[in-house]
């Protein structure tokens, strides 16, 4: 019997995982979607959109685009 080289072992290892990792997101995606229960999928649909308002964003944060943002100085000191 002769061994079997170390790049066919590599390349079938790789086949293997790479058919198993398919096998295993085709069988996760699909029941994921199954599991969400009915009323969860109809929500969107009847949701109301509320008036838009500021965010409220504490002490030392400014409201840029919709959201709060902090600005960080940083002073670099270097030794002569």
């Amino acid at each position: 019997m002769y061994p079997i080289g170390q790049r066919t072992s590599v390349l079938s290892g790789t086949a293997a995982g790479l058919i198993a990792g398919a096998a295993v997101y085709a069988v996760v995606s699909s029941s994921a979607v199954a599991t969400i229960p009915r009323t969860f999928r109809g929500a969107k649909a009847q949701v109301a959109a509320g008036p838009a308002r500021a965010a409220d964003c504490v002490r030392g944060q400014k409201l840029e685009k919709g959201f709060c943002v902090i600005h960080v100085v940083r002073t670099v000191v270097v030794a002569p």
